[in-house]
């Protein structure tokens, strides 16, 4: 079953989230949260969850066939990177913070 990550995830690989931006701030952060999570993870991870969230109408069983891969390894890399985005969304603004307070040490 969906749920609002999944929703996001449309949003961003349709390009509405983009367009989004322009009304509602928050989207812009949002759009800069996802594309840091797409480039923090295996290039062959980030092409399945591109693939499966920019076509609405794929199934990951058809991922799965295409990548040459299980379905649950599939799922796995969904799930990681759907939590991956939870924790940066909640807790990015801190890990920033932790970051330059590591850095100035």
């Amino acid at each position: 079953m969906a749920d609002s990550t999944d929703k996001l995830l449309r949003d961003y690989f349709s390009g509405r989230l983009k367009l989004m931006q322009e009304i509602n701030p928050q989207c812009k952060q949002d759009v800069a949260d996802i594309e840091f999570c797409l480039s923090v993870i295996k290039p062959e991870h980030k092409q399945a969850i591109t693939k499966y969230y920019s076509d609405k109408f794929i199934t990951w069983d058809e991922v799965c066939n295409e990548a040459g891969k299980s379905n649950s390894s599939l799922r796995t890399w969904r799930n990681d990177f759907k939590q991956l985005l939870q924790v940066i969304m909640q807790h990015g603004d801190e890990f920033i913070k932790l970051r330059h307070e590591a850095l100035q040490a």
